[in-house]
């Protein structure tokens, strides 16, 4: 294979967001027959995520996508084709060496659909030499976006009847060995969030609620904040409830079965946009926890008019998650309207499955040697200079 087909992806550390971008980047692009390498901050979080890795292995294969202890990064040679996801710098050795390449090559840093650029194209040189050339790339589902990072494997099913939603929810408790008694809950909910989200707060509300919910809380440090409440062992996998609120205590589980469980939830709430992101591809609402202002805001990519009713409800419920503050009254308004977020996911669902797969624009422009001509070849008002 030609070194020229040698992709190298790096995020930022402990940033598991960025670890799931990349993963999916990564093998996107192997199923294109490229050589790809992501050098991964955590490989005990990854091998939990997904099946075929040692923890301990500091380089291994999964088909055409290496995975490598970030340390390496220090000392392995540089390939032709550098990818930041979202900020995530390489270390200054390795791009010692990518610079001192005498072949040149191309630096993509990736930025977030949600993150506020307003940029007229996809992708915009920001520096050049005689061999080598950074491209901003901005990710997105509009004619101005470089298109998505999607999860790899089959296309999501949209389980809108009564019937398969129940029939979905069902098959997922029996595989994680609980009671079909769950299913009398009349919402379930999936967190996968930090303990640095308001749970005291949003667990009181669940609690209080004339609603019966079903919470589903994903293996970890909130998790382990949790357990006390519950009486329950951190980390051990079962069932407690108290006044409308059950939760579910899930064990470390592979993305692939996540997935499932965001598919058959009412809701989502997280911290991560990784998971934000995984809800809207599968259909489902999701809050997606904002503590300040500089922190992640999903609403105006969710939410194409700013001024609408349910931006405004989503950015409530947003800020309380975050902060605390106004848990109530902010979750109230959202679960009022809850049928109609879920039709509004449903058509963010249809938005992502539109877009356009980024890897297409990065191998197209790899081999595009002029940088002017990559900008303009994917400006959609300018002429194409390539036909």
């Amino acid at each position: 294979m030609d070194s020229a087909d040698i992709w190298d992806i790096f995020y930022r550390p402990d940033d598991l967001a960025g670890m799931w971008f990349g993963f999916q980047l990564a093998r996107s692009l192997g199923e294109q027959r490229q050589r790809v390498r992501l050098y991964c901050h955590d490989i005990q979080t990854l091998s939990v995520a997904h099946v075929n890795l040692d923890p301990r292995v500091l380089i291994q294969h999964l088909g055409s996508v290496e995975i490598l202890d970030q340390r390496l990064a220090r000392t392995i040679a540089a390939a032709p084709n550098l990818i930041e996801i979202f900020d995530g710098a390489p270390p200054a050795p390795y791009m010692a060496r990518f610079f001192s390449m005498q072949s040149g090559g191309n630096w993509y840093s990736l930025h977030a659909p949600w993150s506020r650029r307003d940029v007229p194209t996809a992708i915009q040189l920001r520096t050049q030499s005689q061999t080598h050339r950074q491209f901003d790339v901005n990710l997105g589902d509009s004619s101005q976006s470089a298109g998505l990072i999607r999860s790899v494997g089959q296309p999501h099913v949209l389980r809108t009847s009564p019937q398969s939603l129940l029939a979905a929810r069902a098959s997922i408790l029996s595989l994680l060995g609980l009671s079909s008694d769950l299913l009398e809950a009349d919402r379930t909910l999936y967190v996968s969030a930090s303990a640095g989200i308001a749970w005291p707060q949003w667990l009181r509300a669940l609690i209080e609620s004339e609603t019966s919910h079903c919470l589903f809380v994903e293996h970890g440090e909130l998790q382990e904040k949790i357990a006390p409440i519950f009486s329950r062992v951190p980390g051990q996998p079962g069932t407690s409830s108290i006044g409308a609120l059950t939760v579910v205590f899930l064990p470390p589980l592979l993305w692939a079965l996540v997935d499932e469980i965001i598919n058959i939830c009412d809701l989502v709430l997280t911290d991560r946009d990784d998971v934000a992101f995984r809800a809207a591809e599968r259909g489902t609402p999701s809050v997606r926890a904002q503590a300040a202002p500089t922190d992640t805001d999903m609403a105006h990519w969710l939410f194409p008019e700013p001024s609408s009713n349910l931006a405004e409800c989503y950015r409530g419920a947003a800020a309380a998650l975050g902060t605390g503050r106004g848990v109530p009254e902010n979750l109230d308004a959202f679960m009022a309207r809850l049928e109609d977020f879920k039709a509004h996911a449903r058509q963010v669902q249809a938005r992502v499955g539109r877009a356009s797969d980024l890897v297409a624009l990065l191998l197209t422009s790899s081999e595009i040697s002029t940088a002017s001509n990559v900008e303009r070849l994917f400006a959609p008002t300018q002429p194409n200079p390539m036909l």
